[in-house]
């Protein structure tokens, strides 16, 4: 088989790593080389699928494989099969990506690799936990992120803000904006239905953040009893 039609399979094998939901978030985490390698891996069993369903065919209707090779433009021994891997590779990895919810995957993913930051972001997410966001200004928020971002692929965290203010120079929180009062407003008086209406979503610079960590108000009162 000429070497160059090995293309074909390590194309096939890439496409499959970044674009197959379940690997996608995975290979987004890993060095230029290791991705190669694992191309090329998955390449090499792509071609043995193939050159198995080869066989296959030809056992089963012959006449109709020696036809098809004919229409082939190339009659380089192996191109069909060869350019077949590429073609099942987009094939099967669309079709599968259509039964495999988008969230899900990058929930598995962050839980079987992602960091400490992934993970508190994905508990805030599914779990709805408060987090507290604490930025190189100062300034902090906390809420709830509204959009879980995949992972590698984006700089900006997404929320839907509680609390708002700034650590004064003993570090201690300042609450200036409480959003709860807000958003339970509008809805009592029947202006919107959901704090979705409301569009009050930040984005936060995710370079920009100096720490994360949950956020409970009762806790926060032990820890900071009001002084009478």
């Amino acid at each position: 088989m000429p070497f160059n039609l090995l293309l074909f399979p390590l194309v096939g094998g890439y496409y499959i790593l970044i674009r197959f939901r379940y690997l996608r978030y995975i290979q987004y985490r890993l060095e230029s080389q290791r991705v190669l390698l694992n191309s090329a891996i998955a390449g090499i069993m792509l071609l043995g699928a193939c050159f198995l369903l080869r066989a296959l065919l030809i056992a089963i209707f012959p006449e109709t494989v020696t036809y098809l090779s004919e229409l082939l433009p190339i009659r380089t021994p192996y191109f069909g099969t060869t350019s077949l891997s590429l073609f099942v590779a987009v094939v099967a990895t669309e079709f599968a990506n259509l039964f495999i919810n988008r969230l899900k995957a990058i929930k598995r993913a962050i839980s079987t690799s992602g960091n400490e930051f992934e993970l508190l972001l994905s508990s805030s997410f599914f779990d709805a936990h408060l987090l507290q966001f604490t930025m190189d200004s100062g300034k902090f928020y906390i809420g709830w992120v509204k959009e879980l971002p995949k992972p590698f692929t984006t700089s900006y965290i997404r929320i839907t803000p509680a609390f708002s203010g700034f650590r004064n120079n003993d570090k201690e929180l300042v609450f200036t904006t409480q959003y709860l009062t807000v958003y339970a407003s509008y809805i009592e008086d029947g202006s919107v239905a959901n704090t979705n209406e409301l569009k009050t979503d930040l984005v936060l610079k995710a370079d920009k953040i100096n720490s994360v960590s949950f956020f409970d108000m009762d806790m926060y009162n032990r820890f900071n009893p009001v002084q009478e």
